[in-house]
């Protein structure tokens, strides 16, 4: 009998500090954040590398890729408010890329660079318009889409270096064709001639 009352003693206050711990978490997770407007998030001086030349002719086919940039940019050393906004228009930019990809830049590594920096766009509109705001969490998804975008734009540079290394070795190779099929020429009129 004593074992069954301090069993029913322990359980009944292992349920009274639970509950009271339940309630100290769900009080302090119910407090949203204010974020003053004065406050600023991303990268002070953000930039995105430059485009190669032979990459930018195709870009500047591509406005809707132009455009991702204005927001990406915009979104730097801006306020919550400003970040709100603008993340709508960047995730609808993000989907309007996604769906016109010129046929030129339609590769496997470009379109996983697009679905990442896609899913970035998406985490900080969700990130900047949740009910409790976290500014640091606000800040590191601005980073990491600064990032995303940055690494696109590699990306579509490598691609146009690689096109124009392989375009080099085609153009010697037929080179190297040409000159072979002359000496096999010219080598097989003299000895005709002989």
């Amino acid at each position: 009998m004593k074992h069954a009352f301090n069993f029913f003693l322990s359980t009944c206050l292992l349920i009274v500090v639970l509950s009271c711990t339940e309630n100290r978490h769900s009080t302090s997770q119910t407090t949203p954040l204010q974020i003053s407007d004065t406050l600023l998030f991303g990268w002070q001086d953000a930039r995105l590398p430059e485009f190669s030349k032979s990459s930018e002719n195709y870009i500047s086919q591509w406005p809707v890729f132009e455009d991702l940039m204005t927001e990406v940019l915009a979104i730097n050393q801006a306020s919550l408010k400003t970040i709100q906004q603008r993340s709508h228009s960047l995730v609808s930019r993000m989907d309007s890329l996604a769906k016109n990809i010129p046929d030129t830049l339609n590769t496997q590594p470009i379109y996983a660079r697009i679905v990442v920096t896609k899913t970035r766009a998406a985490l900080v509109k969700q990130i900047a318009n949740r009910s409790r705001l976290d500014s640091l969490a606000i800040e590191q998804a601005i980073s990491q889409m600064n990032l995303a975008t940055a690494n696109l734009i590699i990306q579509i540079n490598e691609k146009f270096e690689k096109d124009t290394q392989d375009n080099r070795v085609k153009n010697n190779e037929f080179q190297e064709k040409q000159v072979l099929k002359k000496r096999l020429y010219s080598e097989d009129t003299s000895s005709v001639s002989q």
